[in-house]
């Protein structure tokens, strides 16, 4: 017959095990995701359109990536697009020209953060 005390040494390293394998888990588990999150943005870059850039504006840049595009686009995709096209853009930054392109009637805000060409 074991004593309490073994029992409760047992318990307890086993429960230090699980809880070493618990941390473990949470690791792999955030690397899985920032896999998968790399991942989608490589699948996403390689289906936007590609076009011509150069020789072009900025603004009429947007408006060419956006023509090119089957489906609306947010900023981060018109930036990502166009700087896979050699015009290098933050989306930060794109909402600059969004704005002006918007009151200009070159662009269309389809809903919240989605624009089309006009």
């Amino acid at each position: 017959m074991t004593s309490y005390g073994e029992d409760l040494a047992r318990v307890e390293r086993e429960l230090g095990e699980a809880e070493r394998e618990w941390d473990l888990l949470g690791v792999r588990i955030e690397g899985l995701r920032a896999q998968r999150d790399a991942l989608r943005k490589l699948v996403e870059a390689s289906a936007a359109p590609t076009v011509e850039l150069s020789g072009l504006s900025k603004a009429d840049a947007f408006v060419a990536v956006l023509r090119a595009s089957d489906k609306p686009m947010t900023l981060g995709e018109i930036a990502e697009a166009m700087t896979a096209a050699g015009k290098k853009t933050v989306s930060s930054g794109a909402s600059v020209y969004m704005d002006g392109l918007l009151k200009a009637g070159r662009v269309v805000r389809v809903q919240r953060g989605l624009y089309t060409a006009a």
